[in-house]
């Protein structure tokens, strides 16, 4: 039946295009597909939910259409995704009856009357990109955004409403955050930014986002040249819990230092800090969360993988949402020294080693570290549309981390597949 309403819809659609004047619109579609066989030594890391070790073919589709008028001052563009879903899994098995769906993006783009084409605003589903820490994901809301010597947007996103949901508590607020971001350039070379984001009653699923009345504030900077370097500074305030009885006050801090040792090699080292909680018990949180984003800090723990890009992942984001007991609420600390190297137009390898260990120590075994992780990636670029991937991470467990994979010294996750983009 939903094959049935969608094939009818896109029939449409493409009836309504065929019987537009020419040149009324411009029309480009985008797409992704992943494709890719994955293996760990312990199901977790591939989303699964036991220790044994784990062997699958995971597989995801994204399509999007942006249909603008012929003066290009504006655009409506529309978003979806199947998967990713496992070969064999309930959506891809037998015939392959796969049902799942997911809207990514769905707005309309357009320029201000009496305003420069570099001026323009957007309302629907659509990327927030507020900071990679903090908030990257999609969200419904109305912005307004500007390029120019400043690059800046703003705009209201609600997150939560109330009023028509049936699984959302009478006793709920609409939950609505508010953003500004902006950057310029004050010399060739240098980028320096700063955002904020003040969200009204956050959320409603866990006691530390409920009635919870929170901002972030953060300035970005970068550097680019033979010496190369950017960083991230950002506090977290407000109140948190049943009643806003917590008082919230955490930071992140982020820098990374690199150089090109010549025109296809560089190396760099990157330190991260996410702050935890040092006593649940207490009326102070000082637990960094991210809102809704997709954190890269290696294969393993987090989301800088082909595994990740296909929602094969252990945590995308710090704080409350994190899945595993000894890391929830008790922040990162990551250090690591990355190289990369363009071996030749097709050719790519990156390689990093990283410590890890939580920034406060698990409550229950008195245990942080997390231990030593190794990531390799490599791509073969065939053509301009289609990469092939071949990666793996392999740590040496921590005493904390030994906790989360059942005492297995011994943690690997590997992955091949393809990218087909255009």
């Amino acid at each position: 039946m939903k094959k049935g309403i969608f094939a009818g819809i896109l029939a449409g659609v493409l009836f309504v295009f065929m019987a537009l004047p020419a040149g009324a619109v411009t029309v480009d579609f985008h797409g992704k597909a992943l494709m890719g066989a994955l293996g760990a030594s312990n199901a977790y890391l591939l989303d699964g939910d036991d220790s044994d070790s784990a062997f699958i073919g995971v597989g995801k589709v994204r399509f999007r259409a942006e249909v603008g008028t012929d003066d290009g001052r504006a655009k409506m563009v529309y978003g979806f995704e199947t998967g990713a879903n496992n070969f064999g899994g309930s959506n891809w098995d037998y015939s392959g009856d796969s049902k799942d769906f997911e809207n990514r993006f769905a707005y309309i783009q357009s320029t201000l009357p009496g305003m420069s084409d570099n001026i323009f605003a957007r309302a629907g589903l659509q990327k927030t990109g507020v900071n990679d820490w903090v908030w990257t994901e999609t969200a419904a809301g109305v912005t307004a955004h500007g390029k120019g010597n400043v690059n800046w947007s703003a705009g209201w996103f609600r997150g939560i409403e109330n009023g028509f949901r049936d699984d959302v508590p009478d006793n709920i607020e609409d939950s609505d955050l508010f953003i500004a971001k902006g950057d310029f350039s004050p010399a060739s070379g240098l980028t320096l930014g700063g955002f904020g984001v003040y969200a009204y009653d956050l959320g409603y699923d866990k006691d530390y986002v409920r009635d919870a009345d929170q901002y972030w504030v953060g300035t970005t900077g970068e550097i680019s040249g033979k010496v190369f370097a950017s960083g991230d500074l950002i506090y977290q305030g407000g109140d948190a819990g049943p009643g806003g009885n917590l008082d919230v006050s955490a930071y992140l801090a982020n820098a990374v230092v690199g150089t090109h040792i010549n025109d296809t090699s560089k190396v760099s080292f990157n330190a991260l800090y996410v702050s935890g909680d040092d006593d649940a018990s207490d009326s102070d949180q000082e637990a960094f969360q991210s809102i809704d984003a997709d954190v890269k800090v290696g294969q393993i723990f987090f989301k800088d993988s082909i595994a990740a890009s296909m929602d094969r992942f252990v945590d995308d984001m710090f704080g409350e949402k994190q899945t595993f007991d000894g890391m929830r609420n008790n922040g990162l600390i990551n250090f690591a020294l990355e190289g990369e190297m363009q071996l030749d137009a097709r050719n790519n390898l990156r390689g990093a080693v990283r410590y890890l260990a939580t920034a406060e120590e698990y409550d229950v075994t008195g245990e942080d570290d997390l231990g030593y992780e190794f990531d390799l990636w490599y791509s073969y670029k065939m053509n301009q549309n289609l990469t092939l991937k071949l990666e793996g991470a392999y740590l040496f467990s921590g005493d904390l981390a030994e906790t989360m994979f059942d005492d297995d010294d011994n943690v690997y996750q590997i992955g091949a597949g393809a990218v087909f983009a255009f």
